[in-house]
């Protein structure tokens, strides 16, 4: 058996795979000029095997990517990706990216939000005003981008041979009329409907638990068929990606905690309504 590739290879490898797609390339394209297989390139792509400072260089150049982003890739490759279980990104545009990538490859997506509602079960006005309240530094147009992006993100939940998306929320959470009363409503019939969906599981804890397995914060567990499965955590200016196998146990665990204490699925479904009229008559 090879060596186990990190997530830092990974993700690495979804964003050579990311660009040759904005490039409009093949594998085929790729390999020629540089006089390897297909195989090789996938390889790369797939983060089944790292990458040298020498081989990123050669493929970007394929790929016509300059500039600040072709030294960053071929820096993060020469500093050896190894099989570290931890990436950390300071650069919310980077961090997106590389999210993005391994949640379009996820098999199955657990979230768990104390607050907020995942962006993959947001509707375009709910994620307005959490963006527009978060993105301190950010003008309308900017919010506008995000809502954009985000709002393209959830073809993922519907898509052919879509994941597994499994939110865990709290009833605290969804009582805060983010964007008044009537944007919030209208937010949580969004998710009534979402939990109909066949891959869709959606578990609420009551306020009737005031301690939980959940009160250190949000996170993502990113379940893989062939690869190890990850962890994302997010903070304002920097978002964490571990796959060591303790760590990722541990979320796992964390997750059967947190299910064990939230409602079932028509449990949660009829508290999603109450909290609907509620809102509506506010």
């Amino acid at each position: 058996m090879g060596q186990r590739q990190g997530v830092g290879t990974r993700g690495i490898g979804l964003e050579l795979l990311a660009h040759r797609r904005a490039a409009g390339k093949t594998l085929e394209d790729v390999c020629v000029p540089l006089g390897v297989s297909t195989s090789t390139i996938s390889r790369l792509e797939n983060g089944k095997r790292e990458p040298t400072s020498e081989e990123v260089a050669a493929i970007l150049a394929v790929l016509g990517v300059t500039g600040d982003e072709r030294n960053r890739l071929v820096d993060l490759a020469r500093g050896g990706l190894g099989s570290s279980g931890m990436v950390e990104h300071s650069n919310p545009t980077r961090q997106s990216r590389t999210y993005l990538g391994f949640e379009t490859q996820a098999s199955m997506i657990t979230n768990f939000e104390p607050l907020l509602i995942p962006g993959l079960a947001q509707t375009p006005e709910y994620a307005r005003a959490v963006i527009s309240a978060i993105q301190v530094d950010e003008d309308d147009s900017d919010v506008e981008a995000r809502v954009s992006r985000r709002m393209a993100r959830q073809t993922i939940i519907t898509r052919k041979k879509a994941p597994r998306f499994n939110m865990i929320l709290t009833e605290l959470g969804l009582r805060q009329p983010i964007g008044g009363h009537k944007v919030m409503a209208r937010q949580i019939r969004n998710l009534i409907d979402l939990a109909d969906r066949d891959n869709v599981s959606l578990r609420l804890i009551p306020m009737t638990v005031p301690a939980h397995a959940g009160l250190m914060g949000q996170f993502v567990l990113l379940e893989f068929a062939g690869h190890p499965d990850v962890v994302f955590m997010e903070a304002r200016t920097t978002g964490l990606f571990r796959d060591d196998d303790d760590e990722v146990a541990l979320y796992r665990l964390t997750v059967e905690k947190l299910t064990a204490v939230a409602l079932d699925k028509a449990g949660s479904v009829k508290l999603l309504r109450s909290i609907a009229r509620d809102l509506e008559g506010g």
